[in-house]
């Protein structure tokens, strides 16, 4: 009874935290436009595969704590949108400084407890195949990327910003076909028939944590394991690819990264593990699944614990997780001193919704000097940091702010300077809203090489 109690009451101080992480609400002309906070989202996803078409019926309960319209997001079109029942309209607007965009309700509302259903096409990542006698088949995934604009969840279903974790469930049909298919997800999932799936996803997760695959029955090579953890667990863990090779080389790998992940960290923070072997480059991480190739896995499943396991809140957090992973791509170096002069990482735009591709080489180096000046203070380093901090902000969303007030705590002594010159850029202290350019380099990283649409169609 303790351990259920103490459950809700973190669910509950996450759900009333998340959106104190929003961006400002902003005037468009003579109204406000408000972030809301979502509690939950019912989508009920139907693939039609004898018209061909795909399309997802979400309801959503949110929260709005101040007068005004509320927004959410969808990249694809709404066929229609209620408010509370009603029939109402919605209207795409850009956030202020152009770098982003969201969809506000035509309603100025009072604050309090609302229910939007919003019902929209789903048209990205989904390929329908036409068989005789009814053996029609669908392909479809919810991938995402996160070093440009609106390609996290908002692809494909109405969502929110990425500060805000809610609980989301899935209801999933196929029709119009005898072919059965498969589902690989990172939630609870219950099969109801071969072609109807219900899935539940924890309270914490946000809009770049869910993982969606939907394949015909007989597509893919697949392994069903079992890992280990130190604290007594069998964790399940689904690796597919269309060769059975990949799927070797991937479990010899996986498992040995899974093994110093929980040296270092502490217990694996989730109750599954799917790993989808694409063959391309890069990969991509979700809350405890990833898409990937072997160059990357051992970063994609570092980011289960830095980026899904401890949540960037916005586009000026996401340099953190990716210069961790990439510290220890590097073998966790030390350095007297970071390589650049100054550079802003995280003090873009507050709307800002992608991460900066420099975070991978220049983050990495920042780290490298913090674990040099903690072992200069007698501290064992920033790994020791960031087991503590791990535990400390586990299944949270956090800001480059509570990085840097959880590493001074831990040291004892200030580093603002030091995330002045090197993090926001030294152009202005951190809370003024000056801004520069968010700056995308066109070079590939090898974990996270910037992928074309045709290669994520490719691998569906």
């Amino acid at each position: 009874m303790t351990k259920l109690l103490t459950t809700l009451l973190f669910f509950s101080t996450l759900a009333s935290a998340n959106i104190k992480l929003a961006p400002p609400n902003f005037n468009l002309g003579d109204q406000r436009a408000v972030f809301v906070d979502f509690k939950h989202a019912q989508y009920d996803i139907l693939f039609d595969t004898k018209n061909q078409q795909a399309s997802v019926s979400a309801t959503i309960r949110f929260e709005q704590l101040e007068e005004g319209y509320p927004l959410f997001d969808s990249v694809e079109d709404p066929f229609s949108v209620k408010l509370n029942g009603e029939l109402i309209s919605q209207r795409l607007i850009s956030v202020p400084g152009g770098v982003s965009y969201m969809r506000m309700v035509d309603r100025k509302l009072p604050p309090g407890n609302y229910t939007l259903e919003v019902t929209s096409p789903i048209t990205k990542r989904t390929r329908f195949t036409r068989k005789k006698d009814d053996w029609h088949r669908v392909s479809s995934a919810f991938f995402i990327r996160d070093l440009k604009d609106r390609l996290l969840l908002e692809q494909y279903l109405p969502t929110n910003y990425e500060y805000d974790n809610y609980k989301m469930e899935i209801d999933v049909k196929v029709t119009g076909t005898k072919r059965w298919h498969s589902l690989f997800t990172n939630g609870k999932m219950t099969k109801i028939t071969n072609n109807h799936y219900k899935v539940s996803y924890p309270e914490f997760y946000t809009s770049s944590a869910l993982y969606f695959h939907l394949v015909p029955i007989d597509k893919f090579v697949r392994y069903y394991l079992k890992y280990k953890s130190i604290d007594g667990r069998e964790i399940p863990v689904t690796i597919y690819s269309r060769f059975r090779f990949y799927n070797y080389f991937a479990e010899k790998k996986a498992r040995r990264v899974f093994r110093e992940l929980e040296k270092d960290y502490g217990p694996y923070p989730y109750d599954q593990m799917i790993i989808y072997g694409t063959g391309i480059k890069g990969g991509m991480e979700y809350a405890g699944a990833t898409d990937t190739s072997i160059v990357a896995l051992g970063h994609e499943l570092h980011h289960f614990y830095f980026a899904k396991g401890v949540f960037p809140a916005n586009g000026n957090s996401g340099w953190m997780d990716e210069a961790i992973a990439s510290w220890r791509d590097k073998g966790y170096q030390t350095h007297e001193r970071p390589f650049y002069d100054s550079i802003n990482l995280a003090r873009h735009n507050v709307y800002t919704r992608k991460t900066d591709n420099r975070s991978y080489e220049y983050g990495r180096s920042f780290l490298a000097y913090i674990d040099y000046q903690l072992k200069e203070i007698g501290k064992p380093g920033l790994k020791d940091f960031l087991r503590g901090y791990f535990q400390k902000r586990k299944y949270t969303s956090v800001r480059t702010e509570d990085f840097k007030s959880d590493l001074e705590e831990y040291a004892q002594m200030s580093f603002s300077e030091d995330f002045f010159q090197y993090i926001y850029g030294s152009v202005g202290s951190p809370e003024d809203k000056s801004y520069d350019e968010h700056y995308h380099s066109e070079e590939l990283n090898i974990f996270h090489a910037q992928r074309t649409e045709e290669e994520l169609d490719s691998i569906l």
